[in-house]
């Protein structure tokens, strides 16, 4: 079994705790909810990218993602749907089979909202557009000129999401999603290739985590004024590239100090990215009639400890995996 990379594991839980804390109800204006929901996918796709498989074809490539990202995703979706039948049914008071219907068609298309589909459980857009990512990369890496072709997908990608955000002519999770974090799984999988973040200097790496992230808060607040549209998208991406750095090579700097828990978030990412909303809908459920309440609101402080609760609960099966290896994308496990 190849040796786990502890600062990608340091990196990976950070994203996934930072993932859930965002999907917590909480006031939506503040300035860190908005820089964080704003960066924290572009370090996951790079991540991904990053470990991207090297030397298969396309058609093992196909196989190889298609189950372990396609699966989880009809699974994580199944498991939801009872989650969201409930919630509708007392949220409305009942349910015509139309209404019952329409999640199955939005997660077959791909979390699609129509008039015939909605979503289900929404966030599981990422392992479709991953899927897609992965791909795309694999035909790219068979081709001489894959760098050319990678900078040229994205600036179209980059394009794109700037005119559905200004145009919204597609508003679709996926593709917007997908659009969005391309060029990030490109600029990973590059990196694999170049061989870089190899080695590990402390010093090094807190200067380069600490000034990035500094200068890439500064940007973000620069960015948030979208008084000029053009300035306002390409700050954006100069934002997310630069917090990549921050956050990875923050991350480097910890990969002396190994963890189990680190390690354990990091390996069930997935499984808390599929189930991770719905524990989120039972939770509030719960306060909102223990607390007499409706529309609860947590404060940053709260969303934090619900976000590592949601994470200690799912440590079980995490350890256990070797009985769940189909939510985790496996085969098997071995070890």
């Amino acid at each position: 079994m190849k040796e786990r990379i502890n600062w990608i594991d340091w990196t990976k839980a950070f994203c996934m705790t930072v993932v859930v804390f965002c999907h917590l109800p909480q006031q939506e204006d503040t300035f860190y909810l908005q820089y964080l929901a704003s960066v924290i996918l572009s370090t996951f796709f790079f991540i991904s990218g990053y470990l991207k498989k090297k030397d298969l074809t396309i058609k093992e490539s196909a196989k190889k993602y298609g189950y372990s990202l396609l699966i989880p995703y009809i699974i994580y979706n199944v498991i939801y749907y009872p989650y969201w039948f409930a919630k509708f049914y007392i949220e409305h008071g009942g349910i015509a089979l139309t209404d019952a219907i329409k999640p199955i068609t939005g997660t077959l298309l791909g979390q699609l909202n129509s008039s015939f589909s909605c979503e289900l459980n929404g966030v599981t857009w990422f392992l479709i557009a991953l899927f897609i990512m992965h791909i795309i990369t694999e035909m790219l890496n068979k081709h001489k000129h894959v760098k050319s072709i990678m900078l040229i997908l994205s600036i179209i990608s980059m394009i794109l999401y700037g005119a559905n955000k200004h145009y919204h002519y597609a508003p679709y999770i996926t593709y917007h999603g997908l659009i969005r974090c391309l060029c990030f799984f490109f600029l990973g999988n590059l990196y694999q290739q170049w061989g870089k973040l190899k080695h590990q200097q402390f010093r090094k790496d807190i200067l380069i985590g600490t000034s990035t992230l500094l200068l890439s808060l500064i940007l973000f607040y620069w960015h948030i004024n979208e008084n000029n549209f053009i300035l306002h998208i390409t700050l954006y991406y100069v934002v997310n590239l630069i917090s990549v750095y921050a956050f990875i090579y923050l991350a480097k700097s910890l990969n002396n100090i190994k963890t189990r828990i680190i390690t354990l978030i990091s390996i069930g990412t997935m499984l808390i990215f599929g189930l991770h909303r719905m524990m989120i809908g039972v939770i509030d459920f719960g306060i909102e009639k223990i607390c007499h309440q409706t529309n609860i609101i947590y404060d940053w402080y709260q969303c934090l400890i619900i976000a590592l609760a949601i994470e200690l609960i799912l440590i079980p099966i995490i350890v256990n995996r070797d009985k769940w290896y189909t939510l985790f994308g496996k085969y098997h496990i071995s070890t």
